[in-house]
């Protein structure tokens, strides 16, 4: 049985993206920011698909943080949501055990769940990401977050 290759540190200027082959990359873990700037955040509408998944792999991160908290008196909170095929934001799968408050002090980043169910935090290239809010956004100013996937 032939030795796996040992894969040396690296870095990629970015246009050689496209000589990247995933399935070489195993156990490594991509991560991804989307952040919804200044009163954009206030917008349920600009919370939409950000991420096409490159390759198949797991959820195993998922932070948050915003610079003013939204001040509706109801419930205002963040999900991570997987769209499959041709599936419309907002009617995804819930990839987090829980929803994030986005009521939460200002400034402090928030360290998501994860559902326990494998499948739905399970993802295959070709798959979205998309950030889906609930509530009243009132307030809320610059929503970023950080997704962490670690390859199959």
């Amino acid at each position: 049985m032939e030795k796996p290759k040992t894969m040396i540190e690296h870095k990629h200027n970015g246009f050689d993206a496209p000589k990247i082959e995933y399935r070489d990359i195993n156990k490594k873990k991509l991560f991804f920011t989307e952040t919804v700037y200044g009163t954009a955040a206030a917008t349920a509408a600009n919370f939409q698909t950000f991420l096409i998944v490159p390759a198949d792999g797991v959820l195993t991160g998922f932070r948050e943080v915003h610079s003013i908290a939204g001040t509706d008196g109801g419930a205002v909170t963040l999900d991570l949501e997987k769209l499959t095929g041709t599936t419309a934001p907002g009617s995804g799968v819930s990839m987090l055990g829980a929803t994030l408050s986005l009521k939460t002090t200002k400034d402090t980043v928030q360290i998501g769940t994860f559902t326990t169910t494998l499948a739905n935090r399970s993802v295959v290239a070709g798959d979205r990401l998309a950030l889906k809010t609930s509530g009243t956004l009132t307030g809320l100013i610059d929503v970023t977050v950080l997704v962490e996937i670690t390859l199959k």
